[in-house]
């Protein structure tokens, strides 16, 4: 009697849970379907999909390339809303544009394992690695120079050749530290 209660319950527990997969996968498969009916629709009504394409193309400011390391993501506007190290590569409002002479494009990025730590291999790069930059239509090619750490407290003192146009690119390097990595303009 023990063992048949024991069986029973044990088959309830497994019928029920596969009852409740089918279920539940029979809710994701209309949700799905209703996603591409409404995603279908919504390309036809209004355009707004064109409409939110050409808004983030707007926002593109230009592209960094740092083939050593994997990199190739655009950058964009200041006043974009993807201009955020929550979101991608940040573009510091400090920042000259590579066009400017003696100028410097500082650039931010997280560290570690997130989808949003562009620059986690950032500690790989070597003195002479090259970074590129596209804006405006004109491809520019940096060297890098020196890299350093500094201690981590919201600023940074960026220890550069004033002379020359320069890239500086930023990110956490453990908890209390900042990696500082400086290049000139070929």
């Amino acid at each position: 009697m023990k063992y048949l209660f024991r069986f029973l319950v044990i088959s309830f527990l497994v019928f029920g849970y596969s009852f409740l997969c089918v279920s539940m996968l029979d809710v994701f498969r209309k949700n799905v379907k209703a996603y591409s009916v409404n995603k279908d629709n919504l390309k036809t009504s209004n355009n707004y999909e064109e409409l939110f394409e050409s808004t983030l193309e707007d926002d593109i400011l230009g592209k960094i390339n740092i083939p050593k390391i994997g990199i190739s993501n655009n950058l964009y506007k200041f006043n974009s809303p993807l201009n955020t190290v929550e979101k991608n590569i940040e573009v510091l409002k400090s920042s000259n544009m590579p066009d400017v002479k003696g100028g410097n494009f500082i650039l931010a990025s997280h560290n570690g394992l997130s989808t949003i730590a562009y620059f986690h291999n950032l500690n790989k790069l070597e003195v002479g690695d090259d970074v590129y930059i596209s804006y405006n239509g004109v491809d520019y090619r940096y060297y890098i120079d020196h890299i350093y750490d500094v201690m981590k407290t919201g600023k940074v003192e960026i220890k550069r050749d004033k002379s020359k146009s320069t890239i500086t690119m930023i990110t956490c390097k453990g908890e209390d530290k900042q990696l500082v990595v400086i290049g000139y303009l070929k």
